[in-house]
């Protein structure tokens, strides 16, 4: 039988101390955490389906004009403010809208959402 005297090479050592499999360890299990901690923390999500990602961008187009309505608000209408009020206010304004385009004569109300609603040239197969 042959007498191996020579150390394996995982088990040479090398910085401080450490064998060369301890380092190969280490190195690993930093990067499974730094790889957890990334995914557990981005949330990664493509949407699935066409429908969707149409209504993902219709809800950022509504919030975005929502916003900007919000910004005309007084400062001082603020102070008591929750989400039901800002809704309220922001409806009552459009009902007004609504009300004066339909008094000026013309025929045909304006519809007081039509900046809001979305439009898409994508067009579905039936």
């Amino acid at each position: 039988m042959e007498d191996d005297t020579k150390p394996a090479w995982l088990e040479t050592l090398t910085i401080g101390g450490f064998r060369v499999w301890h380092i190969i360890a280490i190195c690993l299990g930093i990067s499974l955490s730094i790889l957890i901690m990334v995914c557990c923390c981005i949330r990664f999500r493509i949407p699935r389906t066409k429908q969707e990602i149409e209504a993902d961008y219709q809800r950022k187009q509504i919030t975005k004009k929502f916003r900007e309505k919000l910004q005309q608000i007084k400062n001082s209408d603020m102070d008591e403010m929750d989400l039901q009020k800002a809704i309220a206010h922001i409806q009552a304004e459009f009902l007004s809208i609504q009300k004066c385009s339909t008094s000026d004569g013309h025929n045909t109300p304006k519809d007081p959402y039509e900046n809001l609603k979305f439009k898409s040239n994508i067009q579905v197969p039936a």
